[in-house]
C-alpha cells in the first residue's frame, strides 16, 4: 500500500513540475494609423512614384522577420446617397478616367524595421501632382508572443 502511495506522490510531483514549465503563445495586434498630407509626397525618379517615408518604431526587426503586416487606405467614395468612406487594403489599384482614355493608380506601401513608406504610382509612371491627395492609411502588426 505505501508504494502505491509513493508512486502517485511521484506522478503528481512530475505532472506539477511539467504545469510549471508550460509555453503560451497569445496573438499580438497592434493598429497605427499615418495621415500623409498631399504636401507630404516626394517624387523619386528612379522608381518613378511619389512616396512617404516615415519611423515606425512599433516595427521591431523581431516582428518584421517572424510576423504579419496588414496594410490600408480610407478612400472616399460617392454614391446617389452621397459621399462616404471605405477602408481599401493596399495595394490598391484604381482606374482613372483621362482624356477618352484611361490609366491606373496604384497606392502600396512596404517596410523595413522601424519604418514604413507609403507610394502613389501611375501607369504611365508620369510625375503628375493631380496624383496626389491627402490619405489616411492603417497599418496593422500581428505577431505571436510566446510565453514560459
Amino acid at each position: 500500500m505505501k508504494s502505491k502511495w509513493i508512486k502517485q506522490c511521484l506522478f503528481l510531483a512530475l505532472a506539477a513540475g511539467m504545469a510549471g514549465c508550460t509555453i503560451e503563445n497569445s496573438t499580438e495586434i497592434e493598429t497605427r494609423f499615418f495621415p500623409v498630407a498631399q504636401r507630404d509626397w516626394k517624387w523619386n525618379a528612379s522608381y518613378k512614384r511619389y512616396e512617404r517615408i516615415v519611423d515606425f518604431p512599433e516595427l521591431s526587426q523581431g516582428i518584421y522577420e517572424k510576423g504579419t503586416v496588414l496594410g490600408g487606405v480610407f478612400i472616399l467614395e460617392q454614391d446617389a446617397n452621397g459621399e462616404y468612406e471605405v477602408l481599401k487594403s493596399l495595394p490598391f489599384v484604381q482606374s482613372i478616367p483621362y482624356q477618352n482614355r484611361s490609366y491606373t493608380r496604384t497606392i502600396s506601401f512596404d517596410v523595413a524595421p522601424g519604418q514604413v513608406a507609403f507610394y502613389i504610382q501611375s501607369s504611365d509612371l508620369a510625375d503628375d501632382p493631380n496624383d496626389l491627395g491627402n490619405f489616411d492609411f492603417k497599418i496593422t502588426l500581428v505577431w505571436e508572443e510566446t510565453r514560459r
